[in-house]
C-alpha cells in the first residue's frame, strides 16, 4: 500500500486544474471559473460573498426604480445570488475537503504516486462534457419554471419589460451555472464509493484513515442542508407549499444520501472484519476451554492457573473487539449530522405555523409583494390583460 502523500498541495492556495498531457481530461468551464477566482488576491469565499452582495444589490436597485419602496429589503431577491455564488463557493470548499480526505486516506490505497495524482485530479476537476450537458438541462428547465410561475413572480409585482427581461436572464444564468452543484455532488460521492471499494483490507485497530472520507460526505450533506435553509429564509414556505415540500424532501433526501450511501461498503467491510476477528477469538477460547476441561477430567491441576489467566486475557480481548465501532464515521458524527438535517424541517414547520397565525392560508399563497414584506403597487402587464 502507498504510504506517500499525494504529490500536490492540499491547502496551499488555489487548486488550478491541470490541462496538460498528463491530465485525463481538460477541466470544465465551471472549474476554470472557480480556479480563476482562487487565483485572485482575496480569499475565494470573500470574493463570492462580495459578488453575492453586489448581485443582490443590483436586483434591489432595479426593483426600487420601478415598483418597490426605496431602500426596502426584499429577501426573495437573494434567492438567485445564493444559488449562483453560493453553489460556486460550496463546490470550491468541497474540492478542498476532498483533497484533505484523499491525503488522509491514501495510505490505504495500493496505488502509485502518478495514480494518486490522477485520482486527486478527478476529485477536484469535473470533465467538460457532463458539465455542459448539466448546464443545458437546467437552461431548459428554467424557462418551464418561468412560464409556470410568471404571474406570481413577474406580473403581480408590476415589473416592466426591461426589469422582467433582466431578472429572467438572471435566473437563467443561475440555473445554468449554479445547477452544476448537483452533478458535482453526485460525481464526487461516486468517486468516494469507487475509491473506498478498492481497499482490500480495513484494520479495525487503525480507523483514522478509514474515517477520512466521512468528513467529505458529512460536509456535502451539510452544504445541501445549508442551501435548503437559506432558500427557506428568503422564500417563505407559505408562498407555495407544494413546491416547497418537494424542495424540502428532495434536499433532505439528498443530504442524507450524500452522508450515508457512499460509505456503506466501508461499514460492510468493517462488520465483516470484526466478525472474522470475533470468530477467531471464539476458536481460541474454545481451544483453551477444551484444555481446561481435559485438565479437570484428569484431575491435573498444575496448569489450571495458566489456563485461567488465558481465559481472562481472552475475555479482555473479546471486550476490546466488541467495543470497536463498525460505522464509517467517527463516533458522534452521525448524531450531530442528523441534528443539523432537521433544521430546514423545523424552519419549514415554523413558517407554516406563523403563516397560519398571521391569517395567511398556505394553499392560496400570498402575492410576491407580500412575500417580500412590501405592499408593492400592482401594475398589470399585457400578459394579465389590462392595466
Amino acid at each position: 500500500m502507498s504510504t506517500q502523500p499525494i504529490p500536490y498541495p492540499i491547502d496551499s492556495g488555489p487548486q488550478q486544474p491541470e490541462s496538460g498531457a498528463g491530465a485525463p481530461y481538460p477541466p470544465s468551464y465551471t472549474d476554470r471559473l472557480m480556479s480563476a477566482v482562487e487565483r485572485l488576491p482575496l480569499p475565494y469565499w470573500l470574493t463570492y460573498l462580495l459578488l453575492f452582495a453586489v448581485h443582490g444589490l443590483l436586483v434591489h436597485v432595479l426593483a426600487w426604480m420601478e415598483w418597490a419602496p426605496p431602500f426596502s429589503l426584499i429577501p426573495v431577491f437573494f434567492l438567485f445570488p445564493i444559488w449562483l455564488w453560493g453553489s460556486l463557493a460550496f463546490m470550491t470548499y468541497l474540492d478542498r475537503v476532498a483533497m484533505r480526505a484523499m491525503s488522509a486516506f491514501c495510505s490505504l490505497l495500493d496505488l502509485e504516486p502518478a495514480q494518486l495524482a490522477q485520482l486527486g485530479y478527478e476529485f477536484r476537476t469535473m470533465p467538460p462534457r457532463p458539465v455542459l450537458l448539466t448546464t443545458l438541462l437546467w437552461a431548459v428547465i428554467y424557462p418551464v419554471f418561468t412560464y409556470v410561475a410568471y404571474d406570481t413572480a413577474y406580473a403581480e409585482p408590476g415589473f416592466g419589460p426591461i426589469s422582467t427581461a433582466i431578472i429572467i436572464t438572471n435566473g437563467w444564468i443561475t440555473f445554468a451555472v449554479g445547477g452544476t452543484i448537483y452533478y458535482h455532488t453526485f460525481r464526487q460521492l461516486r468517486l468516494v464509493h469507487r475509491t473506498v471499494s478498492t481497499v482490500q483490507h480495513f484494520d479495525l485497530f487503525r480507523l483514522e484513515p478509514v474515517y477520512a472520507f466521512s468528513s467529505l460526505t458529512a460536509r456535502t450533506g451539510i452544504v445541501w442542508v445549508t442551501l435548503t435553509t437559506l432558500t427557506f429564509l428568503v422564500m417563505p414556505a407559505r408562498a407555495a407549499v407544494v413546491p416547497t415540500v418537494i424542495l424540502l424532501v428532495t434536499q433532505v433526501v439528498l443530504a442524507l444520501g450524500a452522508f450515508i450511501l457512499p460509505l456503506t461498503i466501508v461499514h460492510r467491510r468493517l462488520v465483516g472484519e470484526k466478525g472474522r476477528l470475533l470468530a477467531e477469538h471464539g476458536q481460541r477460547a474454545k481451544a483453551v476451554l477444551a484444555r481446561l476441561h481435559g485438565q479437570l477430567q484428569e484431575e491435573a491441576y498444575a496448569d489450571i492457573a495458566q489456563l485461567n489467566n488465558a481465559l481472562s486475557a481472552l475475555n479482555a480481548e473479546q471486550a476490546i473487539l466488541s467495543r470497536i465501532p463498525t460505522g464509517p464515521w467517527r463516533p458522534g458524527l452521525l448524531t450531530g449530522f442528523l441534528s443539523i438535517v432537521i433544521l430546514p424541517i423545523v424552519l419549514f414547520i415554523v413558517q407554516l405555523i406563523i403563516g397560519r397565525w398571521m391569517g395567511n392560508q398556505p394553499a392560496s399563497g400570498p402575492r410576491f409583494g407580500e412575500i417580500a414584506g412590501n405592499q408593492a403597487p400592482r401594475r398589470i402587464t399585457a400578459r394579465t390583460g389590462g392595466r
